[in-house]
């Protein structure tokens, strides 16, 4: 048990959206069945409407198509 302690625990929470609309400033995604509204700095550049996106940490970004069908 004491092995057990002594590790790091990680808890990694995947956030992933669907791009839902996008204006010059903000980018609607739709995240767990809500809209969210996030600043386009927020938010990789090149998005279309549909994208599926997810959080890096830091900015949402595109998931490339190979990803979705492992996921």
């Amino acid at each position: 048990m004491a092995d057990q302690e002594q590790q790091p625990k990680s808890c990694r929470t995947e956030r992933i959206g669907i791009v839902a609309g996008i204006t010059d400033d903000q980018v609607r995604l739709e995240v767990e069945g809500k809209s969210v509204h996030v600043p386009r700095s927020k938010t990789s550049e090149n998005l279309i409407v549909g994208d599926q996106v997810s959080w890096s940490g830091t900015v949402w970004v595109k998931i490339r198509e190979e990803e979705v069908k492992n996921r």
